[in-house]
Formats: structure tokens, C-alpha cells, sequence
């Protein structure tokens, strides 16, 4: 069978386990300046938990199909037949 290549553009996945590593970081907030520790995955946080509080993931986002075109009406006596 012959091989090829796509594009995929999304996918989606079975559900399943994984391990992510996390580390505590020790930093100033942003915003009210105080001492804080926080637990993250990511890079160093740069606002604590009370600054800004945890957002849910953001849904990815799929263009709508492209509508057909609507029927033009025309009042009668205008313009076309002159």
C-alpha cells in the first residue's frame, strides 16, 4: 500500500493518563508585591494565586463553514429593466 503525506490541522485523542512534572517556585507577585510560593508546570508564575486565580483551558477555535450566498431581492421598477 503506498504511502503519503497530510496535513492534519486538529485531532483528537482517547482519553488517558500522563505524568506531568511540576515544580514550586519562590517569587514576588506583580501586582501586590508580596513573597509568595506556587506550584506550576510552566515557566516562573509572575502573579499569585489571589492575583490572578487559575482560567480554564482555552477551547481551540474552528472556523464556522462558509454560508451560502442569500437570494438578492430587488424592489420592482428600480435600476435593472430601467
Amino acid at each position: 500500500m503506498p504511502s503519503k503525506i497530510i496535513d492534519v490541522k486538529e485531532y483528537t485523542v482517547r482519553a488517558h493518563k500522563r505524568e506531568i512534572h511540576t515544580r514550586i517556585f519562590n517569587f514576588v507577585c506583580k501586582q501586590c508585591e508580596q513573597p509568595t510560593q506556587r506550584e506550576t508546570y510552566g515557566p516562573r508564575p509572575l502573579y499569585c494565586e489571589q492575583c490572578r486565580a487559575p482560567q480554564p483551558p482555552k477551547k481551540s477555535v474552528v472556523p464556522l463553514k462558509k454560508r451560502k450566498p442569500r437570494a438578492m431581492t430587488y424592489d420592482s421598477g428600480k435600476g435593472i429593466a430601467g
